[in-house]
């Protein structure tokens, strides 16, 4: 069987209370940095109604996201393949599962405002969060994109 360079997608689930009648959560994170990946899943498995699915590069979110329908997007701005920006605004575009899921755009390239620095600008992210990842911040976002 041959190589592929991309790494097949990682999933986490954290287990659904028995009691709830809601569906789980459906979470896609691109992020091409292994230790923000390791930092969201920790971050994400607090929540006991998440189905997490990761990818290392932006190919492989646009790949599943074309497939599958998600509740929310999260991707990274800089990564191999396909950066977050372009990432979006192609889902924007297209008559895909996820046009309109709610998108957050994650970026070390944030100025004091919280606003992306440099020419870069998506304004078609639900929202942008800064680097480094903060807990409390990301499962803030979540909920409010989310409703849950």
């Amino acid at each position: 069987m041959p190589e592929d360079d991309r790494a097949a997608p990682s999933m986490a689930f954290a287990a659904v209370h028995s009691s709830s009648a809601d569906r789980p959560l459906r979470l896609l994170v691109a992020d091409d940095d292994e230790i923000n990946r390791a930092i969201i899943e920790h971050i994400i498995l607090e929540r006991t109604d998440v189905l997490l699915t990761m990818v290392e590069d932006g190919r492989s979110a646009l790949e599943l996201a074309q497939t599958q329908r998600f509740d929310l997007l999260i991707f990274d701005l800089n990564m191999p393949h396909i950066n977050g920006d372009r990432l979006i605004r192609h889902l924007r575009a297209s008559q895909s599962l996820n046009s309109t899921s709610p998108m957050i755009l994650f970026t070390a390239a944030v100025d004091g405002s919280g606003s992306l620095s440099g020419h870069r600008v998506s304004a078609l992210a639900d929202m942008i969060l800064p680097k480094p990842i903060r807990a409390g911040m990301f499962l803030d976002a979540i909920g409010q994109l989310t409703g849950r």
